[in-house]
């Protein structure tokens, strides 16, 4: 059995700070927290001097196969960059070795912002799978629908899960797919107890065009879906109104607020605040990396933080504490985990190193102030992932970056070229 306590400066534990502790971890479980280094003989003691341990960072919604294509149509409106630019790119460029390796382009970046386990949404599921894996960290695969439902059903039949890898069916929106086709899908994930995961409400056209052909607004349809009565994750979650979120909090509903995406392609302002007021559970995702431009769940943290108070005119609004708990815990009930998300006693070792030793994070008053206020990725020295180190000093430990680079470079030139 292996036995690790890793010894830092505070760790959040439990939900509170605990100063000048170790966390103990046999395997891939963590075992609990102690300050007396007399009860922990038995164990290696791994040292984290000048530096805090937190839970591992859960990106609930992203587009990893997409990382190649990052910065490629840029300052366009949500619907002319799908229809004029993304779609047609997909559909000359996409295959199995182009969504590993964007994934893996992406998953690399992940690590980097402190990220343990990701919820994506593309397609080549078999192929993100591989990528996934290879990087050691967790993640969920979606089978993307549009109107292929039958195909993506054959092919997540035939999906093999695995200790890190979960299956997922991913549905691209209401107004993309079919109201008889979504359903199939709601079906089908509640069948066989598997994640759904799907964009609604996200901009003022997808609510006219949902309300033109059904009559009624993107949350009432999904609701008659009955995709609020399986394990689910709405991304974005913008143009919602007081009806709306009186649904939402009833059925429980997840969400994933992907503020710099919202921002960036001009969607709308998520009302945030008021979705944690009504107990619906918010989480946080970047988006994938054409519509963000980046994957750091550190900055997304600071955005969203700062973003909501400005927008709410409150300072108190998403307090640092509450926006890591959007990143950590929240993140994991959207996932339908409760093995993950929290550093405690049972829990899976899943944990990043924040490092205090930067100008810009001396000196410490509040460690998880800094985090959300302060940090950057490169603060980020250490990423586990069910007690097995995926980063150290800084270097990813399995995948192989100068690779991924080169790929991406000769790659970019086919879509350089159209």
């Amino acid at each position: 059995m292996k036995k690790f306590a890793y010894y830092a400066d505070f760790i959040y534990y439990n939900d509170e700070i605990v100063n000048k502790s170790y966390l103990l971890v046999e395997n891939n479980i963590i075992k609990g927290i102690s300050s007396n280094i007399e009860e922990i003989s038995d164990y290696s003691i791994i040292m984290f001097n000048n530096s805090a341990i937190f839970p591992g960072l859960i990106n609930t919604h992203n587009h990893l196969g997409m990382g190649i294509m990052r910065g490629f149509a840029d300052d366009l409106p949500l619907m002319t960059w799908l229809n004029d630019y993304i779609w047609p790119t997909e559909r000359k460029l996409l295959s199995g070795d182009f969504v590993y390796y964007s994934t893996l382009l992406s998953l690399a970046e992940s690590i980097r912002s402190g990220v343990t386990c990701v919820n994506d949404m593309y397609f080549f599921a078999n192929n993100a799978k591989m990528a996934i894996e290879k990087s050691g960290i967790r993640g969920y695969v979606g089978f993307g629908v549009l109107d292929n439902f039958d195909k993506a059903l054959k092919s997540a039949d035939k999906f093999e899960e695995s200790d890190l890898v979960s299956l997922s069916i991913c549905p691209h929106a209401l107004y993309t797919v079919p109201f008889d086709i979504m359903k199939q899908c709601v079906d089908y994930a509640s069948k066989r107890n598997i994640l759904l995961h799907t964009h609604l409400a996200e901009t003022k056209d997808e609510e006219n065009i949902i309300l033109a052909k059904y009559g009624k607004r993107p949350v009432e349809l999904m609701n008659e879906t009955g995709a609020f009565d399986c394990p689910s994750v709405f991304a974005h979650c913008v143009h919602i109104n007081d009806s709306d979120m009186k649904i939402m909090s009833k059925k429980q509903v997840n969400t994933s607020h992907c503020i710099e995406s919202n921002l960036k392609l001009a969607s709308g302002f998520s009302p945030v605040k008021q979705m944690l007021d009504a107990n619906i559970n918010v989480s946080i995702g970047t988006d994938g990396v054409c519509s963000n431009n980046d994957l750091s769940m550190v900055g997304e943290m600071r955005t969203v933080s700062l973003f909501h108070k400005a927008f709410n005119n409150d300072a108190t609004a998403l307090d640092a504490k509450t926006v890591l708990n959007m990143a950590t815990k929240n993140a994991a009930k959207a996932l339908n985990r409760d093995d993950i998300g929290v550093l405690y006693e049972g829990k899976k070792a899943d944990f990043f190193v924040l490092s205090f030793d930067s100008i810009h994070m001396t000196p410490v008053y509040n460690p998880i102030s800094h985090l959300i206020y302060n940090a950057k990725d490169s603060d980020i020295t250490d990423v586990y992932v069910n007690g097995k180190p995926v980063m150290q000093n800084r270097k990813l430990l399995k995948i192989d970056e100068e690779e991924i680079k080169n790929y991406a470079r000769e790659k970019a030139k086919n879509i350089i070229q159209g």
